[in-house]
Order: C-alpha cells, then sequence, then structure tokens
C-alpha cells in the first residue's frame, strides 16, 4: 500500500540526513583540502552495504528461490501489465523477522562506528593545511614567502595583509585572499555562510533542485530495476546476484566521483555524471531484449554514477557554502531527498499502470537531464552574495 510507502519515504530520508550531516562535519574537519575524496571514501560504506546485504536479505527471505508470480492483471486506458508478486507462506512470514534482524545488526555497527568518531585537535587544519599545500597561487601572491618583511617597502598593506594570510595558514577570517592550491577556500562566497544565509541564496536553489531531480532518477531505479528485471528474467538469486555485482560499482562511484570533484570541480563532476547516466537511462529499457548480462551491466553502470551523488552533494555544499555549519547545511541540501522519496513513492504504481517500464525508463532519463540543465546554471566564479 502506499501508507507504508510514504512512511518509508520520509523516515529513511530523514534518518540519513542525520547521520551523513554528522559525519561530513567531522570529515571535511579531519580533512579540509580532500573533502571529495574523504567523504566518498567514507560513503562507500553505505554503498557496499548492499554486496554484503543484499544476499543477506534474499537468503534469509527466499532461501528456496521461489518464483514471483502474476497475482491478477491491472488494466489501464493507455497500458496493460501484469504485476509479479510473492506468495508463498514461507517467503512472506520471514519479511517482518528481516527487518528486525537487520535493525539489530545495523545498531550494534553504528554504535560501535561511533565510538570512534571525535573532532581533530585544536589547530589539526592549520597543520594539515601546511603539510598538504607548500606552494602559494601566483595570482594572489607578491613578494618572497620566506621573508615577506624585505618586500613590505614594494607593496602596498593590501597585499602584505595577504602575505600574513597566508604565512598564518587562513587564522584571520580576511576570507581566501591569499589561499594555497588545493582548494582550501573557505567556500565560494569567500565566508562561511549560515543556514539562514544559505536559504537566501539562488545557488543554494540550483543544488537543491539538482538533487531532487538526481534523487528521483535514483529512487525509481534503485526500486524498480528488480521488478522490471522480473519482466524477462525469472530468477530472483539471479536478481539479488546483479544488486550484489552493483555495490561495488556503487561504492567505488562515490570514491571516483569524490576524486574528480577534488581535482576538477563539482561543476564539471556533476556534468559529466549526469550526461553519462542520462544515456545509459535512454537506453536502459532496451535490455530486456539483450539478455540478462546486458541487464546486469546497465545496472551496474548505473550505479557506477547513481553513487556519485552521495560524494558529491556534500562537496558542494561544503565549497559553496563553506564548512563552518556544513552539517546544518547539508542538512537543508538533504532534504530534497525526503521530497523525492514521497514523488516516487506515491507515484511509482500509478505509473507503472499508466505508462509502464518503457514510460518510466525513459522518464528518469528525463530527470537526469534536467540535472544537467541545473548544473550548467550553477557558478564557477565568486561574484555571488546575499541577497
Amino acid at each position: 500500500s502506499v501508507c507504508p510507502s510514504v512512511y518509508l519515504s520520509v523516515s529513511l530520508p530523514l534518518s540519513l540526513s542525520l547521520s551523513f550531516c554528522m559525519v561530513c562535519s567531522f570529515l571535511f574537519q579531519w580533512m579540509p583540502n580532500h573533502r571529495g575524496f574523504a567523504n566518498g571514501v567514507v560513503v562507500a560504506g553505505f554503498g557496499a552495504g548492499a554486496l554484503i546485504f543484499d544476499q543477506v536479505q534474499t537468503f534469509y527471505i527466499n532461501p528456496h528461490n521461489f518464483k514471483p508470480v502474476p497475482n491478477g492483471t491491472t488494466h489501464c486506458s493507455s497500458h496493460t501489465t501484469a504485476q509479479k508478486y510473492f506468495v508463498e507462506d514461507e517467503v512472506l512470514d520471514r519479511v517482518p523477522h528481516c527487518f528486525l534482524l537487520l535493525g539489530l545488526v545495523y545498531a550494534v555497527m553504528q554504535v560501535i562506528g561511533v565510538l570512534f568518531i571525535s573532532n581533530p585537535p585544536d589547530g589539526h587544519e592549520h597543520r594539515y593545511a601546511r603539510l598538504t599545500d607548500q606552494d602559494v597561487d601566483e595570482d594572489n601572491m607578491t613578494g618572497s614567502f620566506s621573508k615577506p618583511e624585505e618586500n613590505v617597502g614594494s607593496i602596498n598593506s593590501h597585499v602584505q595583509h595577504q602575505l600574513e594570510c597566508t604565512m598564518c595558514c587562513f587564522s584571520c577570517s580576511c576570507g581566501n585572499i591569499g589561499q594555497p592550491k588545493g582548494d582550501t577556500t573557505t567556500s565560494l562566497f569567500g565566508y562561511d555562510l549560515s543556514p539562514r544565509q544559505v536559504l537566501r541564496t539562488w545557488t543554494f536553489y540550483i543544488v537543491w533542485f539538482t538533487f531532487l531531480v538526481n534523487g528521483l532518477a535514483v529512487v525509481f531505479v534503485a526500486t524498480l530495476y528488480k521488478t522490471f528485471g522480473q519482466t524477462f528474467i525469472a530468477d530472483d538469486h539471479f536478481l539479488a546476484i546483479v544488486g550484489t555485482v552493483a555495490s561495488p560499482f556503487n561504492a567505488v562511484a562515490r570514491i571516483m566521483w569524490g576524486h574528480i570533484a577534488d581535482k576538477t570541480s563539482y561543476k564539471v563532476a556533476m556534468l559529466s555524471m549526469t550526461s553519462v547516466s542520462t544515456g545509459l537511462l535512454l537506453t536502459f529499457y532496451f535490455t530486456s531484449s539483450m539478455g540478462k548480462g546486458a541487464f546486469a551491466l546497465w545496472v551496474a553502470l548505473l550505479f557506477l554514477c547513481f553513487g556519485g551523488n552521495f560524494s558529491l552533494f556534500p562537496y558542494a555544499t561544503s565549497v559553496t557554502f563553506g564548512t563552518k555549519s556544513v552539517g546544518a547545511n547539508y542538512g537543508l541540501v538533504f532534504t530534497s531527498q525526503v521530497v523525492s522519496g514521497v514523488l516516487a513513492a506515491t507515484l511509482a504504481s500509478s505509473l507503472i499502470c499508466s505508462i509502464g517500464y518503457s514510460g518510466i525508463i525513459p522518464l528518469c532519463a528525463g530527470f537526469q537531464f534536467v540535472g544537467v540543465l541545473l548544473t550548467l546554471l550553477y557558478p564557477e566564479t565568486r561574484s555571488i552574495g546575499v541577497s
């Protein structure tokens, strides 16, 4: 029914946002110069969870590999589709117990993980900056780095202030003038923004709506790829293996796209990811006539793209709005996933009935293409301000 789906679509994003925001806040303090890569490594663990738990769930709930059977045919004005369900009591009775078992396992793992979380020692960010960035941006610097006092007589007080800021490794609050290389500027705006200030910027809404449309594509594909596969693959264990194979792709994607963002920018990484996933989704439906291998390959490649969302958007939040309030700011960005989850949960059944998979999959490609267009609007310069 719709109610459990809506409940899960709201509670899951809320719980994820609480955990992700707190982890990101600690993470960016420990590794301020490599935010994309560091965040990608951490959330890769989240993506790799299916590598283990897809198999655990399938073999716990359906150890005898029962096949789903058509349980009535839904007739719509423009589309007719037969929905398949598991009807064996042995399978159905195990589902509630599986939730309890997984909840207990996750709780134990999370408590152990939380015990190891701590803030970095005082001055860690400055020491980290000195260790990882020895070069100075020549476009913003004038004079000798080792003896700036020798050049004070020949430069104005503004440039002298740049030197002092660089020498003290950003300990003053002058903004991003004279920053070393390595993306250590506070934000795209030149200073850290509070959540209230973030909501007054149009850049936030570009990022928010990009995450929304990307999230719609992710939710639809992640929840429906298996039922789509069941329309031409009658092997539940094989479909579980497809999810397991896609899991390491999902995990690697978070590290890969985060690293790409570190080396290039959020805009370049997001444009690349959404463009590739758009092409994959436009051709995904045709795997129904290409065989099981092609279906598995497309699912893996899609998750290789989709996983990047969960490293790129925390990265975008930190480099756009600063790290001081990154937890709260990313929480604002992540509210888009509550909206996308509710929309996907309420629309999935009606869309399957009305347009079928031949319509839903291109629709997801359309969502990703909108993500491409929104990313093109993301600013590349720092000439933006709070309204």
